[in-house]
């Protein structure tokens, strides 16, 4: 019996079988990887469409938030400054803390900006951090959409009060 063991592993159809077996469990966490990838993007995908139309286009109008002709929900906005850009901003700084601002635009409407230790932080030329920044700065922040109708900064640029 061991001799026929010995014979075995030592046969190219013991080789082969190995081989197949050693491609199969690859091609398995290659495609494993693959669907955490996806339901990655999916989960972000979907909290942030649930959250886009608290976060992005502000309060419901109208009786029971159907808006008029704006559509349900105001949706549809009734011009071009009632819709927020989720990858940029621009306003006056409202609060700080830890890694997060609050700024107001220019329609007076809040943001949360999100800030992470690649964020770079601009004063004119120079390199500045996070402590420098003051409420009542005015600020213009480029970033991604982040979770929960939140930006995360990406670059923020400090400008002069005029």
């Amino acid at each position: 019996m061991e001799e026929r063991l010995k014979i075995f592993l030592n046969s190219k159809a013991y080789y082969r079988a190995t081989f197949v077996l050693a491609i199969l469990v690859v091609l398995s966490l290659t495609f494993l990887a693959g669907v955490q990838v996806g339901i990655h993007k999916a989960r972000y995908s979907f909290e942030w469409g649930e959250n886009y139309e608290k976060n992005f286009i502000g309060p419901r109008k109208g009786m029971m938030g159907l808006g008029g002709l704006n559509g349900p929900h105001g949706f549809f906005p009734s011009g071009p400054r009632e819709m927020r850009n989720a990858h940029g901003l621009g306003g006056e700084v409202i609060s700080i803390s830890d890694n997060v601002l609050v700024i107001k635009d220019r329609d007076n409407k809040e943001n949360t900006i999100t800030i992470n230790s690649k964020t770079l932080i601009k004063s004119g030329r120079d390199d500045i951090e996070l402590n420098d920044i003051k409420s009542g700065d005015n600020l213009v922040i480029l970033g991604k959409p982040g979770e929960n109708g939140t930006v995360a900064a990406d670059l923020i640029r400090i400008f002069d009060k005029q």
